[in-house]
């Protein structure tokens, strides 16, 4: 029987294996994916040309569960290696069982295990669930867990894959850690076999040419591109090709292909086709596939085949260089007359001579008559002349230049085109940057000038001048006149200055630059964008500062009731504390003491949270301050209630509520206001 060997670890796997019996990579043979006519496909994995991120599947050195697990209806679980069982805590370990500790879990169907979990110690307690080491790609999800003593219940663990990330197909035994939250010694842990099936579409088939032209060649060469990003699995396929005539012979390297999951793979294709007959062409279609039980994945290739003709002798052709010309405030031009006789056998006595439909264009060659010899091209000079047009116009004449051998002529059409200068201030122009400047809640601002004489004949000086829309903005360059140079491009700097509109609220002033000589004028446009001062913000992030500072001091430095001192030691928790049954009630100096610690502690996060929250919107910072201010205020009425009496206050609870009034008034003022 064939063997499968696991692109992953290399071990040898059963012919029908779907999984690797060492690393338990999936091996992708079931439906026929991998097989062709029932037969296994022993495939070759191409340079691999891109892939899709995905949790790699794990090495054989990784320690893993078997792969066929026991499965009765409940097993108990042990406790993991890395966690020490109970020591002299006096209370049991908790007693987890699984129902079917094997699950598959698919990226649109999370799977759900179920463990029933009894408290076995005499206090109520909480309980985390935990994966020791789980791969990245799993989440874990599961309700809260508290249990009275004694107390069984069922809860689900919820297992799903990430959005993000593409997971091949795989097996995973996962240890799942059931841990006391009062007493981490005490725990149970057990394992999950994880299966994550094969999914996705087919592979792609992309060709690349897909128009491939053979000009007397009878061999050609393309590219076929596998694409398999979007399964998590291999697939393995044997390429095929054909044409309708049965004429052409294929090679693919490598002719079985298998491509991992999440990638793509390029496999080189030669093929041969016989050659046309001379000066004929031929167009075949390729059809080029990739085939296994599954099904074949076909695209097609179009070749184009020619050969060439007997030669014969072609007419001599003809060529200006340049075709267009262009002047300015000139008259004259010189081209070239390039002769081409490279298609014929013999000598040609050329003649050139030149037109155009005006009349109005005067021509001269260099030489005016000569011998074209064949296969070169042969050169002449051309000048020609026209009438210059009024000052800053310019005219355009088409013209032709005429290669007669005596029995045929051969034209080669140009064009002449003639432009005088303008004025300077004519052809200048005046560009202000930036176009928009947006100078926040300052007063003054800078923009830069630039006075462009690239396209003038003359020096341009002009004057600079500024305004505005609204009248407000008061404008001041320097230098405040420009002498620029033809050809040259001359600077300045515009500085501006302009009221600050009304708090909170945006002031657009349009601007209009002028650069003026004699009676004319070049303008540009810009705008200037100010915005109100906003003094609400820095008000409230002081008002933050204060507050959390108030309830910092208030938390950990004074004192909340006459004859009591702050004690934020974090070993006074109320989870360590024990509330003492006494014949005539409850001990609540102890249990107020572990209480007024945790509290104290709670109050100074409270505190940071409100600094923290200055980051953002101050949500957090009013909502810290509430609560705040309502742990305190029902810090002194449980103390009432519990003492049956109106207790008397320090100075700590009102400086408390005191700085949380301040932070939240803070947390509303650096709340972002729309601006009008």
């Amino acid at each position: 029987m064939a063997e499968r060997i696991c692109g992953v670890c290399r071990t040898k796997n059963g012919a029908d294996a779907r999984f690797c019996r060492n690393c338990d990579n999936y091996l992708g043979w079931d439906a026929g994916g991998s097989t062709l006519d029932g037969a296994p496909l022993a495939g070759t994995v191409p340079p691999v040309v891109d892939t899709v991120p995905a949790e790699p599947a794990p090495t054989p050195q990784t320690e893993r569960a078997p792969q066929s697990p026991p499965t009765p209806a409940t097993a108990t679980l042990g406790a993991p290696a890395r966690y020490r069982p109970p020591s002299d805590s006096g209370q049991a370990s908790p007693t987890v069982t699984i129902a079917d500790p094997e699950v598959v879990v698919r990226p649109d169907a999370p799977a759900e295990v179920e463990l029933t979990i009894e408290n076995a110690t005499t206090i109520v307690d909480g309980y985390v669930l935990e994966a020791v080491d789980p791969p990245s790609w799993l989440t874990l999800a599961h309700p809260d867990v508290h249990l009275m003593p004694g107390e069984v219940r069922s809860v689900t663990l919820s297992l799903g894959l990430r959005e993000d990330t593409m997971v091949v197909a795989q097996r995973v035994a996962l240890t799942v850690v059931v841990r006391s939250m009062e007493d981490s010694e005490r725990n149970a842990s057990g394992s999950i076999i994880v299966t994550v099936p094969p999914h996705g579409p087919r592979p792609t088939l992309e060709a690349r040419p897909t128009l491939i032209r053979l000009e007397d060649a009878a061999s050609g060469n393309l590219t076929l591109r596998l694409d398999n990003r979007a399964a998590n699995h291999p697939q393995t396929l044997e390429m095929s090709g054909s044409d309708p005539e049965g004429a052409v012979a294929f090679v693919f390297t490598p002719d079985v292909v298998e491509i991992p999951a999440g990638a793509m793979v390029e496999v080189a294709v030669g093929f041969t086709a016989p050659q046309p007959a001379p000066g004929r062409q031929v167009n075949r279609q390729l059809t080029l596939g990739a085939t296994n039980d599954v099904g074949p994945i076909t695209t097609i290739v179009t070749v184009v085949q020619s050969t060439a003709a007997a030669a014969v002798s072609a007419p001599i052709g003809v060529r200006l260089q340049p075709s267009s010309i262009r002047l300015t405030d000139s008259s004259e031009a010189n081209f070239e007359v390039h002769i081409d006789n490279r298609g014929g056998h013999s000598d040609v006595t050329v003649a050139l001579s030149g037109t155009d439909p005006e009349h109005r264009l005067s021509f001269a060659f260099v030489p005016a008559r000569f011998v074209a010899r064949p296969g070169q091209v042969t050169r002449a000079d051309g000048r020609l002349r026209a009438p210059l047009p009024p000052r800053g116009a310019g005219a355009t004449h088409p013209f032709t230049v005429v290669a007669s051998d005596g029995t045929t002529d051969a034209t080669a059409s140009g064009s002449l085109e003639i432009t005088t200068s303008a004025p300077a201030v004519a052809t200048g122009q005046v560009r202000v940057s930036p176009e928009k400047l947006d100078i926040g809640t300052r007063s003054a601002g800078e923009f830069a000038i630039e006075v462009d004489n690239r396209r003038g004949a003359e020096p341009l000086r002009v004057v600079l001048a500024g305004q505005s829309d609204d009248g407000l903005v008061r404008a001041r360059f320097t230098p405040p006149r420009l002498a620029v140079a033809p050809g040259a491009v001359g600077h300045a700097r515009m500085s501006v200055s302009a009221p600050h509109p009304p708090p909170r609220q945006v002031g657009v002033h349009q601007l209009q630059v002028l650069a003026s000589e004699g009676g004319q004028s070049l303008t540009a446009g810009a705008e200037l964008t100010q915005s109100g001062p906003d003094r609400r913000r820095p008000t409230g992030r002081w008002l933050v500062v204060a507050g959390a500072a108030l309830v910092l001091v208030g938390a950990l430095l004074l004192p909340w009731f006459p004859g009591t001192a702050p004690d934020p030691d974090p070993g006074a928790l109320p989870g360590k504390v024990s509330v003492a049954v006494q014949a005539g009630g409850v001990d609540w100096d102890s249990g107020r003491e572990a209480a007024d610690a945790a509290l104290r502690l709670l109050l100074a996060i409270l505190a940071v949270v409100m600094l923290f929250g200055l980051t953002a919107s101050g949500g957090a910072t009013r909502k810290a301050a509430i609560l705040a201010a309502v742990l305190s205020i029902g810090a002194v009425v449980a103390l009432a209630v519990g003492t049956s009496q109106v207790p008397s206050l320090s100075i700590g609870i009102p400086v408390i509520v005191l700085g949380a009034a301040l932070g939240y008034i803070g947390g509303v003022l650096v709340r972002p206001v729309e601006r009008g």
